[in-house]
C-alpha cells in the first residue's frame, strides 16, 4: 500500500465509490441551483481514484497471468477457467463486502436512534449545550447499490478533508478559545455540507455579537434538529436578549414541550419573565421548580431577587446644587413604590426644596404620581403627573403649578433604530429670581438613533420649549447631531454639534441669546464590577460660541460637561445611588444667567425594598 492512499479493503472501496460519485453530486448541486465548490479538487480526487482502480485491476490481471504461467511448472489440483477473471473477482468481492456493511449499517439505523453528543460552553447567564450531529436525521438509503452510493457519497474531498478535517480543527479551535479560527473552519464545513447541524450551532454561538445572524443560524439549527430542545432554548435566549420577550417565551414553551423537566428551559423561561417585568409569573415558575428541587441554591437566590423586585419600596433622597452666581438649592424627600407583580409599577414622589442666593430664600413643595410600564420588551413608558407649590414671597401669595412628564422609549429589538420622545412641564428652580418670576418650561423633544454599521450610530436630537414667566413668553429650539462609535460594549465615543436659538431676550432671570453653537467630543462609559457595582460616566469636552440678540456671533470658548452615576448594592433590595451633574458650557440650561455661567448638582438616594 502506498502511504496516503487507500488500499483495497472496505474503507478503500468506500473511498473509490465516493470519489467516482463526486462528479454526480456536484452536477446535482448545480442542477438544483445550489452553490458548488471544489471542482478542481473533485477532479483531482476522481483522477486518483481512477489510478487506484486501474492499479487494482492490473494487480489482479498480473496475478492471473502468473497463475497460468505457473501451471507449466507446478501442477494444480484444480483447473483454471478460461480467461483472466481475477481482476473482476477481486473487485466484485470488495464491492460486495462494502455493500453488505452499508446494508447492515442502514438496518441498524432503523432500529437504533443516535443520540446527539452535547457540550456545555460557558455563558454569563446560563449553560448551553450543543448537539454534535453531522448528518440530517431520518435519511434512509435504498438497498440498491447505486442508490446507496448516491445517497452516501458526499464529495471525496468533503469526506476526507472538509468534513473531518475542518470539523475537527474547528472543534479544537473552539475548545481552545480561538474564535476566529473556529469560525473559519465551521464556515468551511457548512460551505460543503449545509445540513451539518453541529457546525451550524457552533457558528451561531460564535456570532452572538451579531444578533441577527446568530438568531438566523439558531433557527436553521432547529429546522435541522427539530427534536432537540436545546435549539429552541438557544433561539429563546437570543430573543430575550433582544427584548422580544413574547417570542422568547413561546420558544421556551416549545422547549418545555420536548423536555418538560429540563432545568435550563424552566429557569430560562423564569429569567425571561423577570426581564419582561412579569415578576408574578416568574415567582410562580421559580417556586414550582424549587418545590421539586429544594436544594437548587442558584434558583433560590434568583427567586429572592424576583420577590425583591416585585416588593414595595421606599427611596429617601437628599440633593442640592450650586452655581457660579452663588445660588444654592437643597432638596429633601423621597419616593414610595407599590408592589408590582406585572409590567407596570406605580409610585409617588414628595420633595421639599429650599432655594437661596445669600439674600433671599424661597421654598417649593412637589407632589407627583408616577407610573412605569413596559408592555413589550422594546417599548417602555414613564409617566409622572402632579403639582409644584411655590411659597408666598414678598407681596405675592403661594401658587400651585401643574407639572409632569411623559417619556416613551422604543428600540428595535435586534439593535436597529431607536426613538426617545419626551414631553414635560416643570418650574425652573435654579435661583430665587427664577422662582419668584414663576418661570415655567413646557417642552417636547425627541431623539432618533439610526445604526449605520455594526458599531456606528447616528443620532438626531430636536427639542422645542416655551418659557413662560410673569413678564414674557419666550421660545427655545434645540437641534443637534451626534455620531457615536461603540468602541466596546461598555465604552462609546461620539462627536456632537448643537445649535440653540431663543426667539427673543428675556428679563425673567435667564440668559436668552439669539444663537448658541457648540461642538463637543463625548465619551460614555458604563462599567459593572464583580460585586454588581455600576459606574457610569458621560463626559463632553469642546468649544462654543454665542450671538447676543441683534449682535454678531462671538469667539469660541471652552465648554465642558460631566454626569456620573455610582450605584452600590448593599444587600438584597438595598441600593445606594450617587449622582453628580456638572456643566461649564454656560448655556446648557434655561437657568443660565450669563455665557460664563457654571453649576454643579449632586443627589444621594437609598432604595429600600420592604418585606
Amino acid at each position: 500500500m502506498t502511504a496516503g492512499l487507500p488500499g483495497t479493503g472496505i474503507g478503500g472501496m468506500f473511498y473509490l465509490v465516493s470519489a467516482f460519485a463526486t462528479p454526480l453530486w456536484q452536477a446535482y448541486l448545480r442542477v438544483r441551483g445550489r452553490r458548488s465548490h471544489g471542482w478542481g479538487l473533485v477532479a483531482a480526487q476522481t483522477a486518483i481514484a481512477g489510478v487506484i482502480l486501474a492499479a487494482v485491476w492490473a494487480t489482479g490481471w498480473l496475478l492471473g497471468v502468473a497463475l497460468r504461467a505457473s501451471q507449466h511448472f507446478i501442477p494444480t489440483a484444480t483447473t483454471l477457467p478460461p480467461g483472466n477473471l481475477l481482476p473482476a473477482l477481486a473487485l466484485l468481492f470488495s464491492v460486495g463486502t462494502l455493500a453488505a456493511v452499508l446494508l447492515g449499517v442502514e438496518l441498524l439505523r432503523l432500529c437504533v436512534r443516535r443520540r446527539a453528543d452535547r457540550e456545555i460552553p460557558i455563558d454569563r447567564h446560563q449553560s448551553r449545550r450543543a448537539v454534535a450531529a453531522g448528518e440530517r436525521p431520518g435519511r434512509v438509503l435504498l438497498l440498491v447499490f447505486g442508490a446507496v452510493v448516491a445517497a452516501h457519497a458526499r464529495p471525496a474531498a468533503a469526506q476526507g478533508t472538509l468534513a473531518t478535517g475542518p470539523l475537527g480543527r474547528a472543534d479544537s479551535a473552539f475548545a481552545a478559545g480561538d474564535a476566529r479560527a473556529a469560525e473559519r473552519e465551521y464556515a468551511a464545513v457548512l460551505a460543503t455540507d449545509p445540513w451539518n447541524s453541529h457546525a451550524t450551532y457552533r457558528l451561531a454561538q460564535l456570532h452572538r455579537h451579531d444578533p441577527r445572524l446568530a438568531l438566523r443560524l439558531f433557527r436553521r439549527y432547529v429546522a435541522l434538529e427539530p427534536s432537540d430542545p436545546w435549539g429552541y432554548m438557544a433561539v429563546a435566549d437570543m430573543l430575550a436578549r433582544a427584548g422580544r420577550y413574547g417570542e422568547a417565551l413561546r420558544w421556551y414553551h416549545d422547549a418545555l414541550r420536548l423536555a418538560p423537566g429540563e432545568r435550563d428551559a424552566v429557569v430560562g423561561r423564569a429569567r425571561t419573565l423577570v426581564r419582561a417585568r412579569r415578576t408574578g409569573a416568574a415567582i410562580a415558575a421559580y417556586t414550582g421548580w424549587l418545590r421539586a428541587h429544594p436544594t437548587d441554591a442558584e434558583v433560590r437566590r434568583e427567586l429572592a431577587a424576583a420577590r425583591v423586585a416585585a416588593a414595595p419600596a421606599i427611596t429617601p433622597l437628599v440633593g442640592g446644587s450650586r452655581d457660579s452666581d452663588g445660588n444654592t438649592t437643597l432638596r429633601l424627600g423621597g419616593t414610595a413604590e407599590l408592589a408590582a407583580p406585572g409590567p407596570t409599577r406605580l409610585g409617588v414622589r414628595v420633595t421639599r426644596e429650599q432655594v437661596r442666593d445669600g439674600v433671599t430664600a424661597i421654598g417649593l413643595d412637589e407632589l407627583t404620581l408616577r407610573a412605569t410600564a413596559r408592555p413589550e420588551g422594546a417599548l417602555q413608558i414613564d409617566a409622572e403627573g402632579g403639582a409644584t407649590r411655590v411659597d408666598a414671597v414678598g407681596g405675592a401669595g403661594a401658587t400651585l403649578t401643574p407639572t409632569g412628564q411623559v417619556r416613551v422609549r422604543w428600540r428595535e429589538p435586534m439593535g436597529g433604530p431607536a426613538v426617545d420622545v419626551r414631553a414635560r412641564r416643570n418650574v425652573i428652580d435654579a435661583s430665587p429670581l427664577l422662582v419668584t418670576n414663576r418661570v415655567v418650561r413646557t417642552e417636547i423633544g425627541a431623539i432618533v438613533e439610526l445604526p449605520l454599521a455594526s458599531r456606528l450610530k447616528l443620532r438626531g436630537i430636536g427639542r422645542t420649549a416655551a418659557l413662560s414667566s410673569s413678564f414674557d413668553l419666550n421660545h427655545r429650539t434645540t437641534l443637534a447631531g451626534v455620531v457615536a462609535v461603540a468602541v466596546t460594549p461598555s465604552v462609546e465615543l461620539s462627536g456632537q454639534m448643537h445649535e440653540i436659538r431663543y426667539s427673543r431676550p428675556s428679563s425673567a432671570g435667564y440668559f436668552a441669546p439669539r444663537l448658541i453653537q457648540m461642538a463637543q467630543v463625548g465619551s460614555y462609559i458604563e462599567l459593572e464590577t464583580a460585586r454588581s457595582v455600576v459606574l457610569a460616566f458621560d463626559l463632553g469636552v469642546g468649544v462654543q460660541r454665542v450671538a447676543q440678540q441683534g449682535a454678531a456671533i462671538g469667539p469660541w470658548r471652552s465648554a465642558l460637561r460631566l454626569y456620573s452615576l455610582i450605584a452600590v448594592p448593599l444587600a438584597p433590595g438595598r441600593e445606594l445611588r450617587f449622582e453628580l451633574d456638572s456643566d461649564d458650557s454656560g448655556v446648557a440650561a434655561e437657568s443660565a444667567t450669563t455665557a460664563q455661567w457654571r453649576y454643579v448638582a449632586m443627589q444621594l438616594s437609598l432604595r429600600l425594598a420592604l418585606p
